[in-house]
């Protein structure tokens, strides 16, 4: 996978990278970013679906009631990132990178091809209010979009294992631009290498880099157990560590 697609995304944030962590990144998205972020307690998709339809926005948000960590609802260009009160604050952290990675790979980028290719006159497909021509339907730039109100819900397993890399391609990349928000691939790379020094012999390393990543960026002990195994997966072979999380050019 070319590491340029996350440089792309990364850009598209206008997020301006963390220099302090863990980082404050509910502060830098609301101040950046065209999105909106609401706590509440017990989420559910029922709340989501209360909270949206006493704001007379009509949508299914989910057929079945479940418990989230996390929901996104993009429309317009802009969203609205939903929380679980109830959650530790490193969970909500991760939570909001990963809903807000959702936002910018799948809303907004491909919100602004297709602006790109078609101009300003596509705007009303986008935000949902006329459905689009049969010319407009044809394109294949518009088939990369979701047109009208975007949901994503974030559920987890009871293993937690949000960050498993075996997942569908969007949620490795939501995942990948979450941790490079949170815990950028250089300065954790380079933690682990202070720590850990250059050894082969990482037996029963994992758990010591592990705690050091969830102190330093102030990750979910399951994510930062994931990003370890990820970023020390090249040690071996001596290419750059950063290679498994940017992926290779």
């Amino acid at each position: 996978m070319s590491r340029r697609w996350l440089e792309d995304a990364l850009q598209a944030t206008g997020l301006n990278p963390g220099s302090r962590f863990p980082r404050d990144l509910m502060g830098d998205v609301v101040m950046q970013l065209p999105v909106s972020v609401e706590v509440l307690p017990s989420l559910s998709a029922h709340a989501v679906r209360q909270w949206l339809r006493q704001r007379g926005v009509q949508h299914s948000v989910s057929d079945a009631d479940r418990a989230l960590h996390g929901c996104l609802v993009a429309r317009a260009g802009q969203g609205i990132v939903f929380l679980d009160a109830g959650d530790e604050e490193a969970e909500r952290r991760f939570t909001l990178a990963h809903e807000i990675a959702h936002f910018i790979l799948d809303h907004l980028l491909p919100r602004l091809r297709v602006l790109k290719v078609f101009g300003d006159r596509i705007l009303p497909v986008l935000d949902g209010e006329r459905p689009p021509t049969r010319e407009e339907m044809l394109s294949a730039v518009l088939e990369r979009v979701r047109l009208g109100v975007q949901i994503h819900l974030m559920s987890r397993g009871a293993d937690g294992a949000v960050c498993a890399w075996d997942v569908e391609e969007s949620e490795q990349r939501a995942d990948r631009l979450a941790l490079e928000l949170l815990a950028p691939a250089r300065a954790a790379t380079a933690g682990l290498r202070r720590i850990l020094g250059d050894v082969d012999d990482l037996t029963g390393q994992e758990e010591r880099a592990a705690e050091h990543l969830a102190d330093q960026f102030g990750l979910p002990a399951d994510v930062a157990s994931s990003y370890v195994r990820l970023l020390l997966g090249g040690r071996h072979r001596r290419p750059s560590l950063s290679e498994e999380i940017f992926g290779r050019k």
